[in-house]
């Protein structure tokens, strides 16, 4: 019987090594589910940037592309826990300089805030070295093997960049389409006193603890001001709730660029009615950094502001942003940087009220969100209304005088409609049921508005701002760079240009937009576009290439 026995086991165990010797046949595509946002975060162009994105994957023969969608918050989340393996997002500068195109992208904190959770500690050396110098070859040097390390390891892949645009009607005065803000308080309709507008766009939350996207950001910047404002047209900044502007000339900055002083105006008050002064700054401040709010900007102050020397999440130490007195604010950085004014610039540095919630997020609720800036939130009801009334208490009206535009806010009222559809959008600026029509408009509806402006008593003005779009790759979850790599040959920009955009959008090749300093197609001259023999020779030379269960993501969000 144990003869018999060992004899079966034999067979069995010849039969099993047969079998596992015999090839398998591999599938002939790899799955991949291509998801876009449905909820208009980003205008009605999403799923036709997804179509466009479907095709040219699926033209290489080797994708099978599934389209999904669901709506923008269920995506929020998802991408914070790492739930995303590939989606696609849009930005807006935070602050106007080249690093702000790499720093949240590049960076160990803003890779993780930014849902890449790419980690390489030499391109993070790089990134803290461009930013604490001005000197222009460094920062070229630096900039250059950051773009070379994009292009190799590819957590992102660079797609288009396409300008702001904004329609109103003839008469309204001081729309500018600024490169970092919108400032919906020097919008002008002489002989009137409310503003009407309309927006596709949505609001995620009003607390400058977390908001991270555009039109929370923009409706952010109407209430709340910061130590250092943007001129009315340009990047030029100004005193804001500061006397001045810091500089090595003043006294601000010091000479190894480790120390910023902040003179405050005297009698600034919240619309609420309470104190600002230097102890509010640094609380302020502080809890930015201490909250580190999934998804938010926090990483700004507290990495690459250099605000603590672990470049992690927490208070400042102590020493590190001193109050000597009621009306000035030293910050102590551990390393330099030199575009720390223009973070104080930004709104994740607004300072809020002492008896904002410090264990989490603000309510965006009216009565809660109170800033110093040039209006008030009085009315806001989700995804369909924003009403905006002068701040009686402005402490900076004549802001702009100098440039002819005050006092401000010019309005006494802004009412923002939020619409559910771009079609919505342009029946609200075609009939004239609104003076102004911001983002977003869709290609074909705007070229169709710019063809009858004349007539219609509009003007379409179309803005300069860097606007860049990408494929954003959890790394985590997609750790196979030549599977990265692939993709990225195989998306075709030109395609999404002219079948989604009409002709105007322009191709992406670096995530740094051309016309900023050190920027380098590195994009083009690696992978071009549609390159399906090479994105195949690449998936073929994988062992288990096309057994590969892969999703990619396609999101739209716009900071």
């Amino acid at each position: 019987m144990l003869i018999v026995l060992v004899v079966i086991l034999v067979i069995a165990l010849i039969a099993v090594s047969a079998y596992a010797l015999i090839p398998k046949p591999a599938a002939s595509k790899i799955p991949i589910q291509l998801w876009y946002n449905n909820s208009n975060h980003y205008g009605s162009t999403e799923v036709a940037v997804a179509l466009a994105l479907q095709n040219s994957l699926s033209t290489c023969g080797r994708f099978q592309i599934t389209l999904k969608s669901d709506i923008w918050t269920v995506y929020k989340e998802n991408w914070v826990n790492q739930r995303m393996p590939m989606f696609l997002l849009g930005w807006y500068p935070d602050y106007f300089d080249t690093d702000d195109y790499i720093s949240p992208f590049m960076g160990i904190a803003g890779a993780k805030s930014e849902g890449s959770f790419y980690n390489n500690s030499q391109v993070d050396q790089w990134v803290r070295d461009e930013a604490s110098t001005s000197d222009p070859n460094v920062r070229a040097d630096r900039f250059t093997k950051i773009q070379a390390a994009l292009a190799e390891d590819v957590p992102y892949v660079p797609l288009f960049s396409a300008p702001a645009q904004a329609v109103y009607v003839n008469g309204v005065q001081n729309v500018e389409l600024h490169p970092v803000s919108f400032k919906w308080f020097i919008i002008n309709k002489p002989g009137a006193t409310q503003l009407n507008a309309s927006t596709s766009d949505h609001i995620i939350n009003l607390d400058p603890a977390s908001a991270y996207d555009f039109m929370s950001i923009e409706v952010i910047n109407q209430v709340f001001d910061t130590l250092l404002v943007y001129d009315a047209k340009n990047t030029t900044l100004l005193p804001g709730l500061a006397m001045e502007v810091p500089s090595r000339a003043n006294g601000g900055i010091s000479a190894d660029g480790l120390t910023y002083t902040f003179h405050l105006r005297s009698g600034v008050t919240f619309s609420d009615g309470t104190a600002l002064n230097s102890s509010v700054v640094k609380r302020s401040i502080d809890r930015v950094m201490r909250l580190n709010l999934d998804g938010s900007a926090a990483f700004l102050l507290y990495d690459v502001g250099a605000l603590r020397a672990d470049h992690l999440p927490g208070d400042s130490a102590p020493g590190v942003i001193d109050t000597p007195d009621a009306t000035t604010v030293v910050f102590h950085l551990f390393s330099p940087v030199s575009f720390f004014n223009q973070l104080m610039a930004f709104s994740v540095s607004a300072p809020v009220p002492w008896t904002y919630n410090q264990n989490g997020l603000q309510p965006s609720t009216a009565g809660s969100v109170i800033g110093t800036g040039p209006y008030v939130l009085t009315t806001h009801v989700p995804d369909q209304l924003v009403v905006l009334d002068k701040n009686l208490a402005y402490y900076n009206p004549n802001l702009y005088q100098s440039e002819g535009i005050g006092p401000i806010p010019k309005m006494d009222r802004v009412v923002i409609n939020i619409k559910s559809t771009d079609a919505a959008l342009k029946q609200d600026i075609e009939t004239k049921a609104v003076d102004v029509a911001f983002r977003t408009i869709s290609p074909v509806d705007l070229a169709d508005l710019e063809d009858r402006q004349a007539s219609l008593g509009l003007t379409v003005k179309h803005g300069s701002s860097p606007q860049i779009r990408f494929l954003v790759f959890n790394v985590n979850l997609v750790p196979n760079k030549a599977v990265r790599q692939a993709i990225a040959y195989a998306v075709d920009r030109g395609a999404i240009n002219s079948l989604v955009f009409l002709g105007q959008a322009t191709p992406l090749y670096s995530m740094i937009p051309p016309d900023l300093p050190y920027a380098s197609p590195v994009f083009q001259s690696k992978y071009g576009d549609a390159q399906c023999a090479s994105s195949n020779a690449l998936l073929l030379s994988l062992g288990v290439a096309f057994e590969l269960q892969a999703e990619i993501v396609a999101v739209a969000r716009d900071r």
